[in-house]
């Protein structure tokens, strides 16, 4: 069975508990394991995380637990399709913000505590860096870690002067 931390992730979380955007289709238990179970990307068809955690950088709480999710995949090896949907996902809700229904809810600290959780994952996300991938992973880096000597010598491996 292929990622089996993600999935042991994605099984304890109750979704339904968590805000996130109107949207009809498969819930978000089974946009993951669709993701996680495809062997090629045409088997992947619909499985598709886009406007299901945020919304034009516009971050649901459902984001915060997702994000548990993404790194837990993420530490195993995945198709680099599938790797790059959850890439794409990260990056617009660590670099986000709070929608508008959740500042309204007092939820002013959602893309904080999002960064928070993603911290736990830092030597998954340095340890998956490569060229392909530097520019969208490095941005979320620069953000997640707080160790700024740290970052800069990664940044410098990918990108010297």
């Amino acid at each position: 069975m292929k990622a089996v931390a993600a999935r042991l992730e994605i099984g304890r979380i109750d979704w339904s508990a968590y805000r996130a955007p109107a949207s009809g289709g498969p819930g978000l238990r089974d946009l993951f394991l669709g993701l996680l179970d495809a062997n090629d990307e045409s088997e992947a068809v619909g499985c598709s995380l886009e406007y299901r955690l945020e919304v034009q950088s516009m971050v649901y709480e459902v984001a915060l637990p997702a994000v548990g999710v993404i790194l837990a995949a993420y530490a195993e090896d995945l198709p680099l399709w599938v790797e790059m949907e959850f890439l794409n996902v990260l990056h617009n809700i660590i670099t986000g913000e709070p929608h508008r229904s959740e500042l309204e809810l007092g939820n002013f600290d959602l893309v904080d505590r999002c960064i928070e959780r993603a911290r736990d994952g830092i030597w998954v996300m340095y340890s998956r860096l490569s060229k392909w991938n530097s520019d969208f992973l490095l941005d979320v880096l620069e953000v997640v870690d707080s160790d700024r000597e740290r970052f800069a010598v990664f940044k410098a491996g990918f990108y010297p002067e």
